[in-house]
């Protein structure tokens, strides 16, 4: 009868394990990370420097938008709002923008109606898409995931950039993300790019159509469990119910490096609107996120519907929803049924 350590052998012959590094002690990791560079802010407590952080939203909501001003403010050394501290000097952006077609980005960030006055970026943000039609031409026999991420990675050893942003997930990817070795795979390799080359990343994701009647969770990004697993944090942008301009921002997933602040009881609240010759979030206050969300509760109904139907999101029953409030299994249930029917109502 074979041994454990025997079976152990086995197994490990069939694969080649020379020259990896030999497990460290707990000291040896402190020692080597003494010599790392230290986690900064870039976006306060939201997103770190070193982190792959992925924002979230429906279709229109402004996701685009967020993510070209903080761009902005990174590469000036700047902060996107006063208490969303950027601890970093100006560093050089490489952002890849699939949404905007140029003339599109030329009328955000030009004065209307004439589009002269052009906004001012700094000469560290290059924004710019990719030509897929001619990168195909030229590698005709490629794998065109494959070609796609080596196009990226031509353009950071070139810029040498600190931060990349990617607007939005499904360009690099060909493939369907709720596949878990698809997100994975695309995952995995931005988590190397983030390590060879010292990066900080921002990743833009779609959800599907989102009313104003649920609490934002990580459920509702698509494809989460897979991608929200690989990502160092999440945050979202939901649409208000009060008027068409107004969102929030709110954390989802928490960075390991930072505490969970705007949580669904300190949501960031803001205004979307055009400064003269530049499209960006206004900062309007704090809030809850029930503020929101059109739910018509009594005063001492709304806190149990709203945690309720955010408890659901999050996979728990029915069952333990009720005993976890203190409310009856129908009373759950009833709420549960009302937002899934004003879910499929048309706005």
């Amino acid at each position: 009868m074979e041994t454990e350590t025997n079976i152990i052998k086995k197994k490990s012959n069939n694969f080649d394990l020379t020259g990896l590094a030999e497990i460290r002690t707990a000291n040896a990791r402190i020692e080597y990370a003494k010599n790392l560079p230290k986690i900064n802010q870039l976006l306060g407590e939201i997103w770190q420097t070193g982190e792959l952080h992925l924002l979230f939203a429906d279709t229109g909501k402004g996701k685009s938008i967020l993510a070209v001003q903080i761009a902005d403010k990174i590469s000036k050394g700047q902060n996107v709002f006063p208490f969303l501290i950027n601890e970093n000097e100006a560093v050089k952006v490489l952002f890849y923008d699939f949404e905007l077609s140029d003339k599109q980005f030329q009328k955000r960030y030009s004065q209307e109606p004439d589009l002269r006055n052009e906004y001012e970026f700094s000469q560290n943000l290059y924004i710019d898409n990719i030509d897929f039609a001619s990168l195909m031409r030229k590698n005709k026999e490629a794998n065109i995931d494959d070609l796609i991420f080596a196009k990226i990675e031509n353009d950071i050893a070139k810029i040498k950039p600190k931060v990349l942003i990617i607007d939005n997930i499904t360009y690099i990817s060909m493939q369907a993300m709720d596949k878990s070795n698809v997100a994975l795979d695309l995952m995995r390799r931005l988590d190397d790019f983030k390590r060879a080359y010292d990066l900080s990343i921002l990743v833009l994701a779609h959800t599907p159509k989102i009313a104003y009647k649920s609490p934002l969770t990580i459920n509702d990004l698509s494809g989460s469990k897979h991608l929200s697993n690989f990502a160092d944090s999440v945050s979202a942008i939901g649409q208000s119910f009060k008027a068409a301009q107004i969102r929030y921002i709110k954390q989802v997933k928490p960075s390991r490096s930072a505490e969970l602040i705007y949580d669904s009881n300190n949501v960031i609240s803001c205004t979307i609107n055009k400064e003269t010759n530049f499209l960006c979030f206004n900062f309007s206050a704090f809030e809850s996120e029930f503020s929101h969300l059109n739910i018509d509760e009594t005063e001492n109904g709304k806190s149990n519907k709203f945690e309720a139907l955010e408890l659901k999101k999050e996979g728990m029953s029915i069952r333990k929803i009720a005993e976890q409030l203190g409310v009856s299994k129908s009373a759950v249930g009833n709420w549960i049924k009302e937002s899934e029917i004003l879910d499929e109502m048309p706005f």
